[in-house]
């Protein structure tokens, strides 16, 4: 008796993914190409074929290559806007937030991938002038909002003058991001390592806390 040769499985059609995991492998293959500094290959194009999607769902997802940075941008101050959110009933932890705060953020704005939309904005400032306006009113100008916020509620409490919130603002901007930031720009340095945000974000916390922080008696 003739054994039944066996047949190979039959081939179902791919499984459909979720528009939310579309919209995933879309901005995970985004910020490979930026953060790769690879400007030259982020066309909607070459971002499908790296996503594995087609260009017609791209569209879907997204309407433009203005709107794909978009979605990068507010993807990554999405964890950034959750800290800030605790009661602070002292200098002690006032600087203990801050501390957490600043990290994330320097992290953020410091990593292959917000220096690389950095450079797009700058480099393309007058042929792509929309790539611009998103890393600052979207990125920079946001987190700055943040952080002004939560220092006027640190004021309002006593912890520091309400006069002080926007000099403390512009110093902490100065030391941790806008420097570094020059450095890039300058091509003097291009990358941070995270002992090197630690040391800044410990330099910017000493300053505000001398310049600024007023030490409540405990009752």
């Amino acid at each position: 008796m003739l054994e039944a040769t066996p047949q190979p499985p039959k081939r179902g059609r791919p499984p459909v993914r979720s528009r939310q995991e579309q919209m995933s492998l879309l901005l995970d293959a985004a910020a490979a190409e930026l953060g790769s500094g690879n400007f030259a290959n982020f066309t909607m194009d070459a971002i499908a074929r790296s996503a594995g999607i087609s260009k017609k769902t791209l569209y879907l997802l997204v309407a433009s290559k203005e709107e794909l940075v978009s979605q990068l941008v507010a993807r990554d101050l999405s964890t950034l806007e959750l800290l800030l959110e605790s009661g602070i009933d002292c200098a002690e932890d006032l600087l203990s937030e801050l501390r957490m705060y600043l990290t994330l953020w320097a992290r953020l704005t410091l990593s292959p991938l917000a220096l690389g939309i950095y450079l797009m904005a700058a480099q393309g400032r007058e042929s792509a002038p929309g790539i611009a306006r998103i890393w600052y009113r979207e990125g920079a100008e946001r987190c700055l909002n943040l952080l002004r916020s939560w220092l006027s509620k640190a004021a309002a409490k006593g912890l520091l003058a309400h006069e002080d919130v926007e000099p403390a603002v512009e110093l902490i901007d100065a030391l941790l991001i806008s420097q570094p930031l020059k450095l890039f720009t300058l091509g003097v340095q291009q990358s941070w390592s995270d002992e090197q945000i630690g040391q800044r974000v410990e330099v910017a916390l000493g300053l505000f806390g001398r310049c600024f922080i007023r030490r409540v008696p405990a009752s």
